[in-house]
């Protein structure tokens, strides 16, 4: 662990010892049902920082509904009847606020830290003839609507941005291609491999038991660099396309939080990444670590949210500020 990082640690155990009981408790929580990626999150992280002794206990309560907002209003609205709240989020929460689909943002939250990068991959059934990226990229510059293209998001969200991403970097038209969306990402694998869709466009994480199964096939990934566990399969900026983009998935206080709190989450949490058994987790999970903590959270999701809303304005799913 980095000197400053026993430092930090060193400066909460100080304060942790005026405040044990708020520090050993946390209630995490989950805008969405049990399950999925929000979910997995929340557990993973609750999982090893108790098998860490970092923290005595962690509840979790599914709050799930309105794309979010729910969660959101319920955190807001309830947060001092816990000890210790956390709501866990993730990049749809931009993607939602600029949409204006509820009146929240992460503004309205204390941003703790983004745990885990869940990097986007386009990939097809394991015995399609489209074997690479410019196979595809070919066929739909021929023909937009040549075939058809999963997510487990609805249009305008988070999937169908990531492919509109890929899109506009090879100079075909979003809006031209056919995008279906299905309810959650284990919907669309079995669009995939049933032949309704021939390219999906899902979280790496949601599509990890499928490749290890040899079904399916990722033809590339939004990862900055090649990832352990599909090292066979290329990154965008590889390809030549400077496409590097995440789903994060992180850790949130409600507004005003102690800075005593907010710094004792931040040395768990740094505790937790540094351990073998956060490690193994994202091996197994096929996510990446993010390591934005605080000040440096924030101006992340400033410039993700600036990245996002530039795409959703293109493909006409966000208005321009003049209109």
């Amino acid at each position: 662990m980095p000197n400053q990082t026993w430092a930090r640690l060193a400066s909460w155990l100080t304060v942790a010892a005026c405040t044990a009981t708020a520090s050993e408790r946390l209630h995490v929580v989950i805008p969405a049902g049990p399950g999925g990626g929000l979910d997995g999150t929340a557990r993973e992280v609750g999982r090893v920082l108790v098998e860490l002794d970092l923290v005595e206990q962690v509840s979790f309560e599914n709050v799930s509904g309105g794309g979010g907002g729910r969660a959101m209003a319920y955190f807001l609205d309830n947060a001092d009847r816990f000890e210790t709240p956390l709501l866990v989020n993730s990049t749809p929460l931009l993607v939602r606020s600029l949409q204006g689909l509820f009146p929240y943002s992460f503004r309205d939250l204390t941003p703790v830290a983004g745990v885990i990068a869940d990097y986007g991959v386009l990939a097809v059934r394991a015995g399609d003839p489209r074997t690479t990226w410019q196979t595809v990229v070919a066929e739909l510059a021929r023909n937009p609507r040549a075939f058809a293209v999963g997510g487990g998001s609805a249009r305008g969200s988070l999937d169908h941005i990531v492919l509109a991403m890929a899109l506009r970097l090879v100079q075909v038209d979003p809006r031209a291609v056919r995008y279906l969306p299905y309810d959650g990402g284990g919907k669309a694998m079995l669009a995939l491999l049933g032949g309704e869709v021939d390219l999906l466009s899902t979280g790496l994480g949601e599509t990890m038991a499928f490749i290890e199964a040899g079904q399916v096939r990722v033809l590339a990934v939004t990862a900055p660099e090649r990832v352990g566990a599909i090292a066979d399969a290329p990154t965008f900026k590889e390809l030549g396309y400077p496409l590097v983009f995440a789903n994060w998935r992180g850790l949130f206080g409600p507004p005003g939080m102690p800075a005593e709190i907010l710094a004792g989450h931040l040395e768990r949490l740094a505790s937790m990444q540094a351990s073998p058994a956060w490690q193994a987790t994202l091996e197994r999970r096929g996510w990446d670590s993010l390591n934005a903590e605080g000040p440096s959270f924030v101006a992340y999701l400033d410039a993700q949210e600036r990245q996002l809303k530039e795409v959703m304005i293109d493909i006409g799913f966000v208005g321009t500020d003049e209109e």
